[in-house]
């Protein structure tokens, strides 16, 4: 048995959803398997963010990125292991959120407290999962619309992306190149099989990764061409490749201009207060390389601040208010756009 649903936006088109699938994406369980489901990627998440940061710290020390017995840091394989002493983790103390909680932070074989940024990860992998199927599950379905469950699972995937991004250039200041633009190439490939999973069609969606890609390389180029110095890294001009792709041009512009406006809100305070924006020093990672510049403790002009972590929020704030954002702008101006 199927259930007709009326699409208010389009009630000559009706969405037919067999009634077993309508009572079970609407059902509480539904919900709470988004948010495990979360929870679970977020778990990985850290894995690529602590592999990543380790590999690249290894790799500007001209060392092999490599475990102490020898084994290649690899995040796509390979059992977890206590950052401190590499001992392997059980599958019993690797449950997300549970087994933190359980070991009160601290690994059962060396004792040494972990970071709470691997609690904190996996939570908002959770929240994330579960916001983004009510946007594109729970709440179209209430609307009479159909479930777009591709969308779900695709934008958790982007969401989770910007979430590793955010923490690698806050810890080396790099932004790591392969991951973007593998993702990048799936979003790509989800516009033109199911362009309505994430609602940019694929022309849209290449025009604005070229177009973000480019102005940040240009100005990028002036800086080290013009100034002689690295002014804006190469890595934030791929990221706006990704999210180009993803967002389409609406979205890409949203991302400039709301990450430009909350990385001063929150950089110039913590500069003005002597607080750090990363969790590391460029000149302890990558040397004292002229092109990156001198550090004038009394110019806010001539601070170090990773520019990717903003870049994602926005992105990832207008993936979860997009329609307010759209609606917002058609009122704005008078439905020419």
């Amino acid at each position: 048995m199927s259930v007709l649903l009326l699409d208010p936006i389009l009630p000559t088109a009706p969405v037919l959803v067999p009634e077993p699938w309508l009572h079970l994406l609407l059902s509480p369980g539904a919900r709470v398997f988004a948010f495990l489901w979360g929870l679970l990627w977020g778990s990985f998440t850290n894995v690529v963010i602590h592999r990543t940061v380790v590999n690249v710290q290894a790799l500007l020390k001209g060392e092999t990125p490599t475990f102490s017995d020898g084994e290649k840091r690899e995040f796509w394989k390979g059992r977890s292991r206590c950052p401190h002493c590499e001992h392997a983790i059980a599958s019993y103390d690797n449950i997300p959120v549970l087994s933190f909680l359980w070991l009160r932070g601290k690994c059962r074989h060396c004792k040494t407290p972990l970071s709470l940024r691997y609690l904190i990860v996996e939570l908002l992998g959770g929240l994330l999962s579960f916001a983004l199927f009510m946007q594109q599950v729970y709440v179209p379905l209430l609307e009479g619309a159909a479930p777009n469950i591709a969308g779900w699972l695709l934008l958790l995937l982007f969401g989770l992306t910007l979430l590793s991004v955010t923490y690698i250039d806050l810890d080396v200041f790099i932004i790591p190149n392969v991951l973007v633009w593998i993702v990048a190439g799936v979003g790509l490939v989800a516009a033109f099989v199911d362009p309505e999973a994430l609602n940019v069609p694929w022309q849209h969606g290449i025009a604005a990764a070229v177009g973000g890609f480019g102005l940040f390389g240009l100005i990028h180029l002036y800086y080290i061409k013009v100034r002689g110095l690295d002014g804006l890294g190469l890595g934030d001009a791929h990221l706006l490749l990704m999210v180009g792709v993803w967002l389409g041009p609406l979205g890409l512009a949203f991302t400039v201009f709301a990450g430009a406006i909350q990385g001063l809100l929150v950089s110039v305070p913590m500069l003005l207060r002597n607080k750090p924006i990363a969790n590391a020093d460029v000149e302890e990672l990558h040397g004292a390389d002229p092109s990156l510049g001198t550090v004038d403790p009394d110019d806010l002009r001539m601070q170090r601040v990773p520019f990717g972590p903003f870049l994602a929020l926005a992105a990832m704030e207008f993936v979860l208010l997009r329609r307010m954002i759209e609606e917002l702008l058609t009122w704005w101006t008078g439905g020419a756009l």
